[in-house]
């Protein structure tokens, strides 16, 4: 099952999949370490001061890089049927790579159902905190030049195994501890409450059963709320409102 599981990290020029855009993306074999990519992107669009001042890349740094575009069908195949492996990703990385490869033109990911390992997830239903610390804990060591895509990703490769033999986790409980608890989507618009009920998690009807508020299902349907929210009602309604 090793040789499935890749790790990647990326930067990007924000944190909305929507309206960012990724300037660096690394992807690393868990089986032997092997860096299948690492690629700098020209956004298309300026980088915030904020964000350079997260991860360091500037306008000119990416000016003559390719768009992600041009990159965007081999990292589809690379990462077709693999198992992710990230850290903080089910909420950022993965969504953001899946916009971006679904504005290029590819498939993305199924939200819903991709098998993918968040460390951070692992580690807040254990213990919590950030990446460095993570390291930190674990290996026993600082994390040089954190915040740079290779350099996190590479890190991943002897965390997850750490993680594994400190508290005793096989394979599936990586999985299964990757996924919060009552996740409908991602953004957590939806999520399911105690009784098992699929409810809102924003706006007007917070915390309300979706079935009882089809009309708002309707227009959420013909906004703009992101893929995997839509999919998820989109197959709440198929299936008699039952999750999953």
């Amino acid at each position: 099952m090793l040789e499935r599981i890749v790790a990647f990290d990326l930067e990007a020029t924000g944190l909305d999949p929507r309206r960012d855009r990724i300037v660096e993306l690394a992807i690393v074999r868990a089986d032997n370490g092997m860096v299948l990519l690492h690629e700098h992107f020209h956004p298309g669009v300026p980088i915030p001061p904020q964000a350079t001042a997260v991860h360091g890349i500037r306008d000119e740094d990416v000016a003559h890089c390719d768009p992600f575009a041009v990159h965007s069908a081999r990292i589809q195949k690379m990462l077709d049927d693999a198992v992710l492996l990230g850290y903080n990703s089910r909420r950022y990385d993965t969504v953001m790579l899946d916009a971006e490869l679904r504005r290029a033109g590819e498939p993305g990911f199924d939200l819903a159902t991709v098998q993918e390992i968040d460390l951070f997830q692992v580690w807040s239903e254990s213990e919590r905190r950030t990446l460095e610390m993570a390291v930190q804990r674990f290996l026993g060591h600082g994390l040089e030049d954190a915040h740079h895509a290779l350099s996190d990703a590479e890190a991943l490769v002897p965390l997850v195994n750490a993680m594994q033999r400190t508290w005793g986790l096989e394979y599936h409980d990586l999985l299964d501890r990757s996924r919060p608890r009552g996740e409908v989507d991602r953004s957590r618009r939806l999520r399911v409450n105690e009784a098992g009920q699929v409810v809102f998690g924003f706006g007007k009807h917070a915390s309300e059963p979706v079935r009882d508020h089809p009309d708002y299902v309707d227009w959420m349907l013909e906004s703009d709320f992101p893929a995997d929210t839509l999919d998820a009602l989109r197959r709440l309604r198929e299936n008699g409102w039952r999750w999953p």
